[in-house]
């Protein structure tokens, strides 16, 4: 009972100022005729119509699809080279300084060079998408492994277990929370690649709607574009969190015992 409180505590925190931001909204925009800046309930109304399955299948779902395609294909990428380059220091030292070089460049300004080799096709999206989407999880895969406990790999040599074994019975089970943080910062950019692809030549997803829409001064449904991704972007957040606490419960519980 009072684990369940605090849960509701805590959410109630949480949601409290995005609901006075709102209703602020909301009172604000009511009596507006600013054409740029219409009334927060003409938007809504506007958003039920133009999202509540009208659009979804032209827009909403190529870029759920350019998101995950790209990003599972980034991590998987990130986490496979960053184990490999985390357990052997004496390979990485070689590969660190192109690394470097290619995280340093803004991920928003490799899409043009990416419809240089594919067009504007899906393929270049996610293609985009993947490589935004790679580098934090490498890096942080790469500092996870590095940061394993001297015990435990010694623990793990008297036991004799293969480097296999080692690999995933020491290793990764150590540096999943470095990982799974990493993982949130190549989502958090994977989005914002996906919108940024569909603005630079693409008639469909979300961001290519919103684009057109400007253009089009079509300044609300330009405004129920920007929602949506607001919206999405809060979901995806949420439904990564707790896919995280799923994944790290021993961890949590570990460290709620530790305290």
């Amino acid at each position: 009972m009072r684990l369940l409180n605090s849960r509701i505590i805590r959410f109630l925190v949480g949601i409290w100022l995005p609901i006075l931001l709102i209703w602020w909204w909301w009172t604000w925009s009511a009596d507006s005729v600013d054409p740029f800046f219409p009334p927060l309930s003409a938007i809504w109304e506007q958003f039920k119509f133009n999202w509540i399955w009208q659009y979804v299948p032209i827009h909403v779902f190529p870029s759920l699809r350019n998101l995950f395609a790209g990003y599972f294909i980034g991590i998987f990428a990130g986490v496979t080279l960053g184990a490999l380059l985390g357990a052997n220091p004496r390979v990485s030292r070689y590969f660190e300084p192109v690394i470097d070089f290619l995280r340093s460049i803004p991920p928003v300004a490799t899409v043009p060079v990416f419809i240089l080799f594919f067009g504007l096709d899906a393929q270049m999206r996610i293609a985009a998408v993947a490589v935004a989407a790679c580098f934090p999880t490498l890096l942080s895969t790469m500092q996870g492994f590095r940061a394993t406990d001297p015990t435990l790999l010694d623990t793990g040599k008297v036991f004799r277990l293969t480097p296999f074994q080692m690999m995933w019975k020491v290793r990764v089970p150590n540096a999943s929370p470095i990982i799974w943080s990493g993982l949130q910062v190549s989502l958090q950019i994977a989005f914002v690649v996906t919108i940024a692809s569909e603005i630079l030549g693409s008639g469909f997803g979300i961001g290519a709607f919103t684009t057109i829409s400007i253009d089009s001064f079509m300044i609300l449904d330009a405004w129920t574009g920007v929602v949506l991704l607001g919206l999405l972007g809060f979901a995806l957040n949420v439904i990564f969190d707790l896919v995280e606490r799923w994944s790290l419960r021993w961890y949590i519980g570990q460290k709620k015992l530790a305290s």
